[in-house]
């Protein structure tokens, strides 16, 4: 076999046209495809992982919200938990005011009705003591009963003052000067006292007489512009009223 160098020169070339071929037309796009695979599978990879970075900060996020939430479950049902027993301490406490003011009204009532029983019991008393002591004066009356209040009357005249007594001086000539006493007065009597008081008032009066069983005893004197009491009967009124109001305030 002979060695031909122009053979070998061609084929030299064909071997060196087929590499650049090659090489231009199929190892460039190939590797140009694989770098683009590569590329695209880079930034494929990259998205993916931002996406998981994405998904766990936002999984992260809502596990705090969600410890948050459950905190604030905690805190709101302690706060709930307080508050019902701090509503319930209350009511209890309430109660026990409205329970604690029931019985203070009720002592109250208690104490009133107390007092209203001891204030009726004294007047009762009082009632009682007066009209025995409006018996025993009636049954002890005597004769000498009038002559000691006409001179308690005399003695009254005698004791006011000169505008007083010139007052009632002024007016005898509107009227008579009535005396009323417990029990009708004889016409000798009547005669006494009307000279009696006609003196002090020299002589200037004119008397009628009546009668008031309920003075007990003594007279009362109507003048025209005024009454003078001289009478068992307000000195008893005068009692009773001294002893009911100590009834009232003992």
């Amino acid at each position: 076999m002979e060695f031909d160098l122009w053979t070998f020169g061609l084929q030299t070339i064909n071997f060196i046209a087929l590499v650049w071929l090659l090489k231009v037309f199929l190892y460039s796009p190939v590797m140009a495809a694989i770098a683009r695979r590569q590329a695209e599978n880079a930034l494929a990879m990259e998205n993916a992982q931002q996406v998981e970075k994405l998904a766990q900060s936002k999984n992260e996020k809502l596990n705090a919200i969600y410890e948050k939430i459950d905190e604030e479950r905690k805190q709101i049902l302690a706060d709930a938990r307080i508050a019902e027993s701090r509503a319930y301490d209350k009511l209890i406490q309430q109660g026990r005011e409205e329970v604690d003011k029931l019985r203070d009204l009720a002592q109250q009532d208690i104490e009133r009705e107390y007092h209203k029983a001891e204030v009726e019991m004294r007047r009762g008393a009082t009632d009682l003591a007066i009209t025995l002591a409006r018996h025993i004066l009636m049954e002890s009356q005597s004769g000498d009963l009038n002559a000691m209040f006409l001179e308690k009357i005399i003695a009254h005249f005698e004791s006011i003052t000169p505008a007083e007594f010139s007052n009632i001086e002024d007016h005898l000539t509107d009227g008579d000067l009535n005396i009323i006493t417990a029990e009708k007065l004889n016409a000798a009597t009547q005669k006494r006292w009307s000279k009696a008081i006609d003196s002090v008032f020299n002589n200037k009066a004119s008397f009628t007489f009546s009668v008031n069983q309920s003075l007990i005893a003594g007279a009362n004197i109507q003048f025209p512009n005024g009454l003078i009491r001289f009478n068992w009967q307000d000195s008893l009124d005068e009692i009773k009223a001294t002893l009911y109001e100590r009834a009232d305030h003992p």
